[in-house]
């Protein structure tokens, strides 16, 4: 058997699942891998605010907020590639998540040495990410480290931390449409109280009235009725 003296590579681990971590942890680790583990989407944010992974494997269903907004988050804040390990095996979700910012998709259960591969050839293909100085819309600009937008006439809007949250995760996946949960998980006013919870509808209604020219005939930021809210570029 041969022995991985030099570290191959940090990943980060986001199961509930404690047996399947530890099955996983042993097989990378045996392969020369850095492995930390997160059972939660609160803890991996902490684990990721703490130390920089080189690639994230997050599973879906978590306790909590559900796996695909800490999908965003990763894609947008980090360098860390993400490989989705999932049990829903369903073509719509995998392009949705690919189009959230994963960079591949194995659904559960499935051969260890096939996560070995398919972990082998991120870190094959990787390269850093470019870093996002600031995303652009219409004649508005999005600072990513900042809470405000510039206008192309040199207005500076103030965005809330709720608002500078929302924004970031509309303006990197222009085109997806987005529930009231999912943008209630990532602006992370408060814990989800329900299907009359009118919080993010309020937070809606004020980024309209920053950015839109008419907010009642909204171009950027439009509901879809039964669904949630769509971001057009």
């Amino acid at each position: 058997m041969i022995k991985h003296t030099a570290k191959q590579g940090r990943i980060l681990v986001v199961d509930d699942d404690a047996d399947f971590v530890r099955d996983v942890a042993t097989a990378l680790e045996s392969r020369g891998y850095s492995v930390r583990s997160a059972g939660s989407v609160a803890e991996a944010r902490s684990r990721l605010a703490e130390f920089t992974d080189e690639l994230v494997l997050l599973d879906l269903l978590l306790p909590g907020t559900n796996g695909r907004v800490l999908c965003c988050e990763i894609a947008e804040t980090t360098q860390a590639g993400i490989i989705v390990i999932s049990a829903v095996d369903d073509d719509a979700e995998r392009i949705a998540l690919l189009d959230f910012g994963a960079d591949d998709y194995i659904v559960k259960p499935f051969n260890m040495l096939e996560l070995q591969a398919r972990i082998r050839a991120y870190f094959r293909r990787s390269g850093k990410r470019p870093n996002r100085h600031s995303l652009r819309f219409g004649p508005w600009r999005l600072h990513e480290q900042e809470r405000h937008l510039l206008h192309d006439d040199g207005r500076l809007v103030t965005l809330t931390s709720s608002e500078a949250q929302v924004m970031r995760l509309f303006t990197s996946n222009p085109e997806i449409v987005f529930d009231r949960e999912d943008l209630l998980a990532v602006s992370r006013i408060r814990q989800h109280v329900g299907r009359n919870d009118r919080s993010i509808d309020n937070l809606i209604k004020r980024l309209r009235k920053k950015i839109e020219t008419d907010p009642g005939q909204p171009i950027h930021l439009q509901t879809v009725w039964g669904r949630g809210y769509v971001f057009n570029l």
